[in-house]
């Protein structure tokens, strides 16, 4: 049996706040170690020893786990002569942090940023930041999705640097082969298995409302498999320049129509309202529960109160099913490196960073903290339900959460959500939820809005 490492509770719980508020996830809740052959950086090459070795800094959360960036930046010492100084600054407030050292010109050489667009706006990308779009031996094998996640009128301020997360429907595998059905093959087929579930005297599927982010869960799976296919890029991007409303899109008006459905089938457990993402944990992994639309953060968490073993042969994954087939998997980029243009050592910085992506130093990331990589041709040693999420990614059945492709985000969005539990006036909702995002963009002072 392969050995899984687990990621502890803390840090899973800050990726699931974040990948929910928009700023992704890192996913790096999976698997032992890496047994993997990292793809070719194009030429990229470490830069030459300097006549003169420099101390470059590189700011980083300490909620972040440094063990793989230091593996690398000894090698980097090793090879140019440079140095690299971490310096960790609070998650909690890590953004305001960053924001207050651009505000006094107090630049670091290097810094790691939350994924997405989103970043460029609280940084003023344009005016302060190495733009990376047209750098040799950065793009050529990161996954298409993760690259485009990071466009903004035609600009690239960051490079994707870890492993992609995932959400999507989680299931117990016990359940599914004591009540006799089979991972769905359509919507309406998953309905019909809810239902056989729930006559076996299971619960088909837990919603924790109380804890208010997971039940944004459901949008941002059923997002990429019903809502991407129907607006298109173009339709994300009127969204980004408020050219289209949210609530002018039927197809994600139906995700507020199917999410009402379940309720009002009965497919929930009875004190949804009281729910809570620790107690989905324990009646999931009891076989109480059959289902949950979650993200990756429960892999983890699931292992710690269920072992090993449950994880492996017990926990199942499939993305949100579309009318058609079994839909697409929806996955999170991680975070950025980001290299500021007045940093003092700012030339060895974007050199660092060629050096960061070439093979064996992708390899040495990976082997110190697996996850689903995001270039293309490299492999991983993961858990089950990470490996086919990685199936889906490499068949180009995958594509990134919608928040991180937009610029403003969706605020407030868990207490639509909550209300909506409790009156389930779609109309309301949706435009609730439409109104937010638009009062978000002119907050941000974004073209179009």
């Amino acid at each position: 049996m392969r050995k899984f490492r687990a990621v502890s509770s803390i840090l899973v719980l800050a990726v699931g706040a974040a990948a929910l508020a928009a700023c992704g996830s890192n996913g790096n809740n999976n698997g032992g170690s890496v047994s993997s052959q990292s793809p070719s950086a194009s030429g990229a090459s470490a830069s030459k020893p300097a006549k003169d070795p420099v101390t470059l800094t590189f700011v980083i959360s300490n909620t972040e786990d440094t063990t793989a960036f230091t593996k690398i930046f000894e090698s980097y010492q090793q090879k140019t002569g440079n140095k690299v100084e971490l310096q960790a600054l609070p998650g909690a407030d890590y953004d305001n942090l960053i924001k207050t050292r651009f505000s006094t010109g107090d630049f670091p050489d290097l810094f790691l940023m939350q994924p997405g667009t989103k970043q460029y706006v609280k940084l003023r990308a344009d005016e302060t930041l190495h733009e990376w779009s047209n750098e040799t031996g950065v793009w050529d094998n990161v996954i298409d999705s993760i690259k485009e996640s990071q466009v903004q009128d035609d600009k690239i301020y960051g490079v994707p640097y870890g492993s992609t997360g995932m959400m999507g429907v989680f299931y117990n595998k016990d359940v599914f082969a004591k009540v006799g059905v089979n991972p769905p093959t359509n919507y309406a087929d998953l309905i019909e298995i809810a239902k056989t579930i729930k006559a076996a005297g299971i619960t088909p599927f837990y919603e924790g409302v109380k804890d208010a982010w997971p039940p944004q869960v459901f949008y941002y799976t059923g997002w990429v498999t019903q809502v991407d296919p129907a607006i298109g890029d173009e339709g994300v991007a009127k969204l980004n320049s408020n050219e289209l409303k949210l609530s002018d899109i039927p197809e994600l008006k139906d995700l507020f129509a199917k999410q009402k459905e379940l309720k009002e089938l009965g497919l929930y457990q009875d004190n949804y309202m009281s729910g809570t993402y620790d107690e989905l944990q324990n009646e999931f992994g009891e076989g109480k529960v059959a289902m949950t639309f979650m993200l990756d953060g429960v892999i983890s968490q699931l292992e710690k109160k269920f072992g090993k073993d449950f994880v492996s042969s017990s926990l199942g994954f499939f993305p949100f099913p579309s009318e058609t087939d079994t839909g697409t998997a929806m996955i999170t980029p991680p975070n950025q490196l980001m290299v500021p243009d007045k940093a003092k050592h700012a030339e060895e910085a974007i050199e660092l960073v060629k050096f960061m992506l070439e093979p064996e130093n992708v390899d040495l990331f990976y082997a110190n903290k697996p996850g689903i990589p995001i270039f293309k041709g490299a492999t991983s040693e993961l858990y089950p339900v990470q490996e086919d999420v990685k199936k889906y990614i490499d068949d180009g059945k995958a594509k990134v959460n919608i928040q991180n492709r937009l610029t403003p985000s969706f605020v407030d969005f868990s207490k639509t959500l909550q209300n909506f539990f409790l009156d389930g006036n779609i109309d309301k909702a949706i435009n609730e939820f439409s109104d937010n995002y638009q009062k978000d963009g002119k907050a941000k002072v974004l073209a179009g809005f």
